[in-house]
């Protein structure tokens, strides 16, 4: 149990600290905070509650399970969690949470603010249960004065002015963009022991994540060729895939929800298409603004929407003076054009 003192101390630490490093404060109303109690599944959702549950990611569950155990036996272990959207890097948070046996408290990298770190160290002090994880997705956004502040934080449980040590607790940060935050944290990295990096899916994983979602949640007798065709054109996406799978329930037709999509074959889009279309016409290498402007889309979105797919299938390939077609791509439009 944490003295009241202590509890004091933290609070009139924080309270100091944030007249000092002038960030911006959000009013009570406006905070945005998740507890694990509140994001229960609901009816039409599934989200796995065990590392058993949860498909493919073998190097990285394994990884998890060590320092799960590291941490049930010697002593606090953090986490970074890395990945492409929807591969399912919160659902290990939740996951890691209960396994742990710990109330985990969920924020948004972008929008965290020092309030929300003295609520966390506040309702983890005056439990008297385990210790509470602080996990904040997106972690890469940031705000630097809080990541700076979080190094002596997560390194000896000691908040940087005052020295007041507090309650050790677990963190979890997770982020796309594993790259950004090495440049712009790289302590807060270096703090953290275990590194999961989520790699990309298979369509055998992607059909087995469709069919625990269905026996979970509508419990269909669904064709085969449903799931080989869905596990092929959602770009091995688990979140996109259980999305298409969501649509062809509402609407039984798999033609109708690829088309509503925009998806040609393989996952390729009307847009890739257009990209790859025109990279073949003018047989010369292409930078990224032009190929964004072409399908009207910012760079931001093409670079990190539709760019990374088209590298790991191999239809483009990047060199010193901008994008060219492979002769992947160019096989697949001429088998395209010739079923046209």
């Amino acid at each position: 149990m944490i003295d009241i003192l202590e509890l004091c101390g933290i609070s009139a630490i924080m309270e100091s600290i944030k007249k000092k490093i002038n960030l911006p404060t959000i009013q009570p109303e406006e905070k945005q905070v998740y507890h694990a109690d509140q994001i229960t599944p609901k009816k039409y959702s599934f989200r796995p509650q065990t590392l058993e549950q949860y498909i493919g990611q073998e190097r990285a569950k394994e990884l998890i399970e060590l320092n799960i155990a590291k941490i049930k036996t010697i002593k606090p272990v953090h986490f970074i969690i890395s990945g492409t959207r929807g591969h399912g890097k919160s659902t290990l948070a939740y996951i890691l949470a209960k396994e742990l046996d710990m109330k985990i408290h969920t924020y948004i990298g972008g929008s965290f603010t020092m309030d929300n770190l003295q609520d966390f160290l506040t309702a983890s002090a005056t439990t008297e249960t385990n210790p509470h994880i602080l996990f904040i997705d997106e972690i890469h956004g940031l705000p630097k004065e809080l990541a700076e502040f979080l190094y002596p934080l997560l390194e000896d449980f000691i908040l940087p002015i005052g020295n007041l040590k507090v309650r050790p607790f677990i963190f979890i940060g997770a982020t796309t963009d594993k790259n950004i935050l090495q440049k712009k944290f790289s302590p807060l990295i270096d703090r953290c022991g275990c590194h999961a990096n989520l790699e990309h899916y298979n369509p055998d994983d992607i059909k087995k994540i469709l069919k625990q979602y269905n026996d979970q949640i509508y419990k269909l007798n669904i064709a085969e060729n449903i799931y080989d065709l869905l596990s092929v054109n959602t770009r091995f996406n688990p979140r996109t895939s259980i999305a298409m799978f969501d649509d062809f329930i509402v609407c039984k037709d798999i033609a109708k929800v690829l088309n509503a999509h925009r998806i040609i074959k393989n996952s390729l889009t009307t847009d890739d298409i257009i990209i790859l279309e025109h990279l073949q016409e003018i047989n010369k290498p292409i930078g990224e603004e032009t190929l964004a402007i072409i399908i009207q889309q910012t760079r931001q979105d093409y670079r990190t929407l539709i760019e990374p797919f088209l590298l790991s299938q191999g239809y483009i390939s990047r060199t010193a003076k901008g994008r060219v077609i492979t002769e992947k791509a160019k096989k697949l439009l001429g088998e395209i054009n010739a079923n046209k």
